[in-house]
């Protein structure tokens, strides 16, 4: 219950500030820009794939400079509790961000519906969407200041640069490299990169909308447990920090 009025606390203020007028005014643009032609199920599924993982950058960035201020010392004051106060900053994030995506998907329901998108279609592609999300939000919010100091943030981002380093290390850049560090780089490029897996998956799954074979289910089961696994260490690492709220 805790959780629950927290999260519809910082929602309320959301709104009331007026900010929630920018995934308004993205949903619109999203619509009229490349949603408003003749399309098929698939090509809307690409286009809010890309867009709502860009609206996630913003919102969640929003609503953790929302969390980061020294109000906060207030409301985990009054016990809340830590897990309580990341959760509910989650949730509102996830929540904007998805309630978006719902206010798009009406949109282009009403005046533009795509051929063959029924409401089971749209089910099975906007599962591994919202656990998409979901990644996205949970990986900025252990990224945060509130959460990590410096040292430990760049430590992070230097391994997922790593784990992405195939699309900008190649040809000649590649071949001029010694072979054993060639071998040392393709083995911490597959090793970083495999938590990746579900997240790109999960996008090809929301657009093919495949059920058939046991790896979307398995895929599905990766993308919940690496989410669970993001907020764990995220809690885990709020815990056992001073709480260090920013004063601006």
């Amino acid at each position: 219950m805790r959780l629950l009025r927290f999260t519809g606390f910082s929602l309320l203020e959301y709104l009331r500030s007026g900010r929630v007028a920018i995934e308004i005014i993205a949903a619109l643009l999203i619509y009229a820009i490349f949603l408003r032609r003749p399309m098929d199920v698939t090509y809307f599924f690409n286009v809010v794939g890309i867009f709502t993982p860009l609206l996630t950058l913003y919102t969640m960035a929003i609503v953790i400079s929302l969390g980061d201020r020294p109000q906060g010392y207030v409301v985990v004051s009054r016990g809340i509790g830590r897990a309580t106060f990341l959760l509910g900053l989650f949730l509102t994030a996830w929540t904007l961000v998805a309630g978006t995506y719902g206010l798009v998907s009406l949109i282009v329901a009403f005046l533009n519906p795509p051929t063959e998108l029924d409401l089971l279609n749209w089910l099975l592609g906007t599962l591994p969407l919202l656990l998409n999300i979901g990644l996205l939000a949970a990986l900025m919010l252990l990224l945060s200041p509130l959460v990590l100091p410096t040292g430990w943030r760049l430590f992070i981002l230097s391994l997922i640069a790593l784990a992405f380093s195939g699309n900008f290390i190649g040809g000649q850049l590649l071949n001029a490299l010694p072979e054993a560090v060639r071998s040392l780089l393709r083995a911490l490029q597959a090793l970083l990169g495999g938590p990746l897996v579900p997240a790109f998956y999960g996008f090809q799954l929301a657009v093919t909308r495949d059920y058939s074979s046991a790896t979307a289910l398995a895929n599905l089961f990766a993308q919940a447990s690496l989410l669970v696994s993001l907020l764990g260490l995220a809690i885990y690492a709020f815990a056992r920090r001073d709480l260090i709220f920013s004063t601006q």
